[in-house]
């Protein structure tokens, strides 16, 4: 899947209150081979996830955001970004 950069900026920038959960890939179901290069991961995880910004994780839409030269891992920034949330919901 190819985006421009145009798309990727409205995906980046939808409200997650118009976002359809029916629309959206269950994050549990991207596999990404990590063996191979960035370049082709990075394809292989926007061609399953569709909007590289927002999934399902169970019941909930996450939307997600990504910063340029960061050392952490996806992983590490969507445990803080759920544990915030879960602060800010209780």
């Amino acid at each position: 899947m190819n985006l421009s950069a145009e798309e990727l900026d409205r995906m980046r920038d939808r409200n997650i209150m118009d976002l359809k959960r029916e629309e959206l890939v269950r994050i549990e179901d991207i596999v990404i081979d990590t063996e191979k290069s960035v370049e082709s991961r990075v394809r292989s995880f926007i061609g399953q996830a569709g909007n590289p910004y927002a999934f399902k994780v169970g019941n909930y839409i996450l939307q997600t955001g990504f910063a340029e030269g960061a050392a952490d891992l996806i992983e590490d920034r969507v445990l803080l970004l759920a544990e915030r949330k879960t602060q800010i919901m209780i």
